[in-house]
């Protein structure tokens, strides 16, 4: 019979492997052979120049990015040049079109009034007076003014001065006054007229603005609201235009607060005490009525009576 002994000579002697190993790691510094701090210094020095060089591209300090983003640009800044130059010839004929339109072989200061009298006519714009005045300039700097005054509204007023670009001659716009007049605007504006101009085709100016990508960082989207509004006054603390029109129509009152209800030209409106309207000031409000406090003087307004 014989009898076979198993050892655990693997797992015995890599302990004895392992000890070495530390031994040898654990060598003092000064015991390092040549070899051993060359290797170690290369190994320090890959790293560090690793870490470097991630980021040296990280922080693009190299300016890659930087140029390559330029570039892009700069090449998508030369297809859009492209494009408008084909829009060139289409752009010319539409000139040349507009050039060619119907007009009179020589306009005349009586075409300037009919030519204004039937836009203002067209946006509901009621004309007081048109004045010509003398011509100046020659070539195509001739220019004769043209004053006018007016009623009309906010909204028709805006209509009438964007119409001025669909006329078959140039109109501009050089000096408008608008001032609130009872229920409507007054509006004072003087007028020039270049007849040997022709303003750009609503269709050509689309054509060229219809690709996104030409000036569509450059667009903006402006709303035009009301200067003459009761809301936008009150806002900015401007006088109403006819305080004497106010009527007060309904009070709700308890011991603490109190709301009024006013009747304005321009709608109706809720105040509180100590609130701002226009140039006056509501300074008490109770069952009976308000008062309202312009510098020194002062004025109630009652359920029953209009001040």
């Amino acid at each position: 019979m014989s009898t076979t002994f198993v050892g655990f000579g693997g797992a015995a002697s890599a302990r004895p492997a392992f000890s070495q190993w530390m031994k040898h790691v654990r060598v003092p510094l000064a015991a390092w052979s040549r070899r051993r701090r060359w290797a170690v210094a290369l190994l320090i020095a890959a790293v560090v120049f690793g870490l470097g060089a991630n980021g040296w591209l990280v922080a693009d300090l190299g300016g890659v990015e930087a140029s390559r983003t330029a570039l892009e640009v700069a090449a998508r800044h030369l297809a859009d040049a492209h494009r408008a130059l084909a829009r060139l010839p289409a752009l010319r004929r539409d000139v040349a079109a507009v050039s060619g339109a119907q007009l009179p072989a020589s306009w005349t200061s009586a075409d300037d009034v009919q030519i204004v009298s039937e836009l203002a006519a067209q946006n509901s714009v009621s004309l007081l007076s048109v004045e010509p005045g003398a011509a100046s300039g020659s070539g195509a700097e001739s220019m004769r003014p043209v004053q006018l005054t007016a009623h009309t509204d906010f909204v028709h007023l805006m209509a009438f001065l964007r119409g001025l670009l669909d006329l078959p001659v140039l109109i501009v716009p050089v000096d408008v006054t608008v001032k609130r007049d009872a229920d409507s605007l007054a509006v004072k504006a003087t007028l020039h007229i270049f007849s040997a101009l022709k303003p750009m085709p609503s269709t050509a100016t689309a054509d060229v603005f219809a690709d996104e990508s030409l000036d569509s960082d450059d667009e903006e989207n402006i709303v035009f609201f009301d200067p003459f509004s009761l809301p936008q006054m009150l806002a900015s603390g401007e006088p109403l235009p006819d305080a004497s029109q106010l009527r007060l129509v309904g009070l709700l009152h308890d011991r603490t607060r109190g709301l009024a209800l006013l009747d304005t030209p321009d709608g109706s409106t809720t105040v509180v005490s100590g609130q701002q309207l226009g140039a006056e000031r509501v300074t008490r409000l109770d069952a009976f009525g308000i008062t309202l406090a312009n510098g020194g003087a002062t004025r109630t307004l009652a359920l029953t009576e209009t001040s």
